[in-house]
């Protein structure tokens, strides 16, 4: 009787201890979890409705598209001034050949209309091989809408399409497929340094690595201009080199 209860005195205290424990490693994981929190960079159209992409239109950014050592085309993107705002042109033309024949060509042409640090409108053409697409959207009262050429769709007033010409857009949850015209998911998952060849000089970057829109990842200066991307598609690496 007496082992009995000592057996059950001593099992008692290990799940007293034990539970002490547990409470100790749940307060640890929410503190983790602040603290990650507070690691992660701040999104856009966050509780005080500030936008962090540009008020006037930057420099242009156009680079080589680059498979397995040769250039296979070219991806633009030009800033036009408009009326309280400016338009942000997206060129994509890529072509790839094998022995000569040409096996797959890719041509996007998009085009934002930002206005007061908001996207107000949103067109797109697509040619993906065989395949068209075409993407119009606008600001509604009750959102940004977008159609496709499947259906139509309503984003959040503040939403961004997957062209990553701003770190603001590498730091975004959902985005616009600029081709389809849909909304996807985006994560993060982390952002790092990087020295970047630009026109022959090294040029410190911050690298974001992506999943979503894209898989790869994308480099900006400290002034927010994109040097760099490694991406892949369809099966392949694709790397962009800024040209002069």
């Amino acid at each position: 009787m007496r082992d009995n209860r000592i057996k059950q005195m001593e099992d008692r205290r290990w799940w007293l201890t034990r539970r002490a424990a547990l409470r100790v490693a749940l307060r640890g994981s929410v503190a983790a979890a602040g603290l990650l929190a507070a690691a992660t960079p701040r999104m856009a159209g966050a509780a005080s409705g500030d936008s962090l992409v540009p008020r006037t239109p930057p420099p242009p950014v156009r680079f080589d598209v680059i498979r397995a050592g040769s250039v296979i085309g070219r991806h633009d993107v030009n800033f036009v001034p408009a009326d309280s705002g400016y338009n942000v042109r997206t060129l994509i033309d890529i072509t790839v050949r094998m022995l000569g024949i040409k096996v797959f060509e890719y041509h996007h042409d998009g085009t934002e209309t930002w206005r007061a640090g908001r996207l107000r409108a949103f067109q797109s053409q697509t040619q993906d091989d065989d395949s068209d697409f075409f993407v119009n959207g606008h600001a509604t009262d009750d959102g940004f809408r977008i159609t496709n050429r499947k259906d139509t769709v309503i984003a959040p007033a503040d939403i961004m399409v997957g062209s990553y010409w701003t770190p603001e857009i590498a730091r975004r949850p959902l985005l616009i497929d600029p081709q389809r015209g849909r909304l996807k998911d985006q994560t993060l998952l982390g952002t790092d340094s990087l020295s970047v060849d630009v026109d022959g000089k090294a040029v410190s970057a911050i690298r974001y690595r992506l999943i979503g829109v894209t898989d790869g990842w994308v480099a900006y200066d400290d002034r927010g201009r994109w040097l760099a991307a490694e991406l892949k598609k369809k099966g392949s690496d694709i790397f962009y080199r800024l040209r002069p």
